[in-house]
């Protein structure tokens, strides 16, 4: 009878171990996984900050994209151009072998702004400042407005020729208004020998003017500008130069020289007159030679 009671004791108390054992694996799955919670809780997801959208540049200035992100943890930073699928940045790292390109960011940051040097208007388009995730709302895009304006043509023109120049200028989003034309500092209107002719190019945001005044006189040198609805402004010198003067009188001709028709003319009207002189002595010298042998 003893040896089933220590028995039944025995039972009664494994029971209670593996119960107690049961037990603690179940508090302690439940700490666990609210530690896991607490500490998955406690690591926010990146987030974008508050930046621009939109920026606008002058061609040749220092472009700067802004993208500032809290919480990045341990992801990564990468700049692409919206429209193509090579990224030109990973971190601070430039992938792209375009040197004006570089990431400014220092320790401890929340920004990744992406700089461009001597910007074009080649470079205007969307940018996606991206966070490196799966998630596609993790990545925010920018727009850059590169506007440029420039004055070619002819710098030096002959008196009596035409003067042609060509402005090109490009908006920021759509092309400027109109272009103004300026001499030294004067607004230039057409009529006369002067004609001033516009053109909109809607895609490429551009506006070409086209100055052309003919018979140019020496009063035409100076400084001309062009200036557009938005305020970009441009100038260059032009220099009327005076070659309607008397050529040479004598003009090369391989390794001869041809007189002037006037001084050939002159030499040849001389000639005569000597010979006709030189005959009229022969005539008058005959006749006393003549005279005297008849006596």
């Amino acid at each position: 009878m003893m040896i089933k009671w220590l028995k039944f004791l025995r039972t009664v108390s494994s029971g209670r171990i593996l119960v107690i054992s049961l037990l603690f694996m179940l508090f302690s799955d439940e700490a666990t996984g609210r530690r896991n919670r607490e500490f998955k809780y406690s690591t926010p997801a990146p987030k974008f900050l508050q930046t621009e959208s939109n920026y606008t540049y002058h061609k040749g200035e220092r472009a700067i994209l802004y993208c500032s992100v809290k919480h990045l943890g341990t992801k990564t930073i990468s700049w692409r151009r919206a429209n193509e699928s090579l990224f030109l940045t990973s971190g601070t790292v430039i992938i792209t072998g375009d040197t004006r390109f570089e990431v400014a960011h220092t320790e401890d940051s929340t920004d990744w702004n992406l700089m461009i040097s001597n910007v074009s208007t080649a470079d205007s388009g969307a940018y996606e400042c991206q966070i490196s995730s799966t998630n596609r709302d993790l990545r925010k895009e920018v727009y850059l407005n590169v506007k440029g304006i420039s004055l070619t043509g002819t710098l030096h023109v002959d008196r009596g020729r035409t003067l042609k120049l060509t402005c090109n200028a490009s908006g920021a989003i759509t092309p400027p208004d109109y272009i103004d034309w300026f001499k030294d500092g004067t607004k230039i209107k057409p009529g006369g020998t002067v004609e001033l002719r516009k053109r909109f190019f809607i895609n490429s945001r551009a506006i070409t003017s086209v100055l052309t005044k003919s018979d140019v006189i020496m009063s035409d040198t100076g400084t001309y500008s062009c200036r557009t609805s938005d305020l970009q402004v441009t100038s260059v010198s032009v220099q009327v130069l005076n070659t309607n003067k008397k050529q040479d009188k004598r003009e090369p001709q391989g390794d001869r020289y041809i007189l002037d028709s006037s001084h050939s003319h002159s030499h040849h009207t001389s000639y005569s007159l000597f010979m006709t002189f030189v005959s009229i002595v022969c005539v008058n010298l005959f006749r006393r030679l003549y005279f005297y042998s008849g006596r």
